[in-house]
C-alpha cells in the first residue's frame, strides 16, 4: 500500500519537479526563498535581495502531494545576470503577493 501511494505522491510532485528542472536548464540555476518583509535568500550563495530589486514573473502552477497545496512557479531575474527559480503557497501579481 505504501508504494502505491509513493508512486501516486511522485506523480503529482513530478510536474512541478520537472518544471523546475527545466528551468534550471534554461539558465535559471538559482533557488530562492521568500523570507519576511518580501526579502528573497538565494539559497546557493546566501545573497538577500529585496523584491523589488528583481523581476518577478509566475510561470507555472503544480500540486504539491506532501503538503496538499498548490505551489506557484515564479522566474526572478535579479538584473545582473542571475536568474532563478522561486516556488510559493501564493503569487506575485504587479509586484505583490496575492
Amino acid at each position: 500500500m505504501m508504494k502505491n501511494n509513493d508512486k501516486r505522491n511522485r506523480r503529482l510532485n513530478g510536474s512541478i519537479t520537472k518544471r523546475v528542472i527545466d528551468l534550471h536548464h534554461k539558465g535559471y540555476h538559482f533557488d530562492f526563498l521568500m523570507l519576511e518583509d518580501c526579502i528573497l535568500l538565494c539559497a546557493q550563495n546566501n545573497e538577500r535581495l529585496p523584491v523589488h530589486a528583481v523581476q518577478i514573473q509566475i510561470v507555472d502552477q503544480g500540486y504539491d502531494q506532501l503538503t496538499q497545496s498548490f505551489k506557484y512557479i515564479h522566474t526572478i531575474d535579479t538584473g545582473n545576470g542571475d536568474l532563478g527559480v522561486l516556488l510559493m503557497d501564493r503569487f506575485f501579481n504587479n509586484g505583490k503577493l496575492a
